[in-house]
């Protein structure tokens, strides 16, 4: 039915050594590439439209393109005047005021059309990577595992000003309130339907990189003389840490978003991931 390109690079390197009688270390790194592409499809022009709840967002898949690309319209400012609007292309989708966001005429007709629709964001990163560091000295021991995501974007969905109870993300603060006032945020107006989810556009992409510590583990194994007078063969304790720090660029909850074979990268406002702590003991009779 169709046929699909996978294309990159898979690399793992590691080390381990001994630092006298009490040091030991061990570092591995992993990193992966790729560059994915849609080859065809059933048949010329055929195209999959993977749509989520309420056809906020449509996910393209079709030959030339990576899979469940995002498909919308191409933003060029915000419309600061009613001259400004007379200059600019004809849009043709809904009546427009000053703030409110501008499209860009791709196909270059001279009106903004759902034929402007084009390609605004892919959801498979660039590259995937992770580093692993484990620390030894006397009976103590450290763990620390990170990974990270690069490249991708994602589209945002969970706040897209339809009802004006919500609160506002932070960014709204430097919204359009007047010619000049902003190159960016539209006019806080819940009526304005070309600001909202009903027009898909570049104006709810972000950047869906990401760095994040995965796990840090430090723990201790205490000696044969204390285990003898125990009666125990082994007795390790430890702290860990699950999650505990991200660094990201999008406003949701967590960078990690799935989805469906043609249509991720959605971010729908999912849970969110918690960071767990935790204390155990590893006891051996």
């Amino acid at each position: 039915m169709g046929e699909l390109q996978n294309q990159g690079v898979e690399l793992a390197l590691s080390w381990s050594d001994k630092i006298g009688g009490d040091w030991n270390y061990g570092i591995s790194a992993n990193l992966t590439t790729i560059k994915n592409k849609v080859i065809s499809l059933v048949q010329e022009g055929y195209t999959i439209i993977d749509g989520t709840s309420g056809a906020i967002l449509n996910s393209y898949t079709q030959a030339g393109y990576p899979i469940g690309y995002f498909y919308g319209y191409k933003l060029d400012g915000i419309y600061q005047s009613a001259s400004d609007i007379a200059n600019s292309p004809e849009n043709t989708l809904t009546t427009v005021n000053p703030g409110d966001l501008r499209f860009k005429d791709v196909n270059g007709d001279g009106k903004i059309t759902p034929d402007d629709r084009t390609m605004i964001g892919n959801p498979t990163p660039d590259f995937t990577y992770g580093f692993t560091v484990n620390l030894g000295y006397k009976d103590f021991d450290l763990s620390v595992d990170m990974m990270g995501v690069q490249g991708n974007e994602i589209y945002r969905v969970w706040n897209t000003y339809d009802w004006s109870q919500f609160n506002y993300l932070e960014e709204r603060m430097g919204r359009w309130n007047g010619e000049g006032t902003s190159t960016t945020e539209p006019i806080l107006s819940t009526s304005r339907s070309i600001n909202r989810k009903d027009y898909p556009s570049e104006y709810f992409m972000e950047d869906g990189s990401f760095f994040r510590i995965r796990n840090i583990q430090l723990g201790y194994t205490f000696g044969t003389d204390l285990l003898k007078k125990l009666r125990m063969k082994a007795l390790r304790v430890y702290v860990n840490a699950q999650n505990p720090k991200t660094w990201k660029n999008n406003t949701g909850y967590t960078p990690e978003i799935g989805g469906t074979a043609t249509a991720f990268g959605i971010d729908n406002n999912p849970y969110p991931m918690p960071a767990v702590y935790t204390f155990g003991l590893n006891l051996t009779f």
